[in-house]
């Protein structure tokens, strides 16, 4: 339990602009799988929506697996 509320902690620390990869669960078949954009939106609980080269991707924060900050 502790992973994902550190995980949950690191998701709403992002800011907007942040460039992230981000890895959701498999199940989900989202493609490609990490991703990884630009925070465009964020909210309180953690959720994003990402600016890909794909377009627009909103991942909810209980699908992620790993989130990686990447330097710009």
């Amino acid at each position: 339990m502790a992973v994902f509320e550190s995980l949950a902690k690191v998701l709403r620390a992002l800011a907007i602009g942040d460039r992230v990869k981000v890895t959701v669960r498999p199940e989900l078949m989202r493609f490609p799988n990490p991703v990884e954009g630009l925070v465009a939106e964020k909210d309180e609980a953690g959720n994003l929506t990402l600016k890909s080269e794909r377009g627009a991707v909103q991942v909810r924060a209980e699908d992620v697996l790993s989130v990686t900050k990447l330097t710009p």
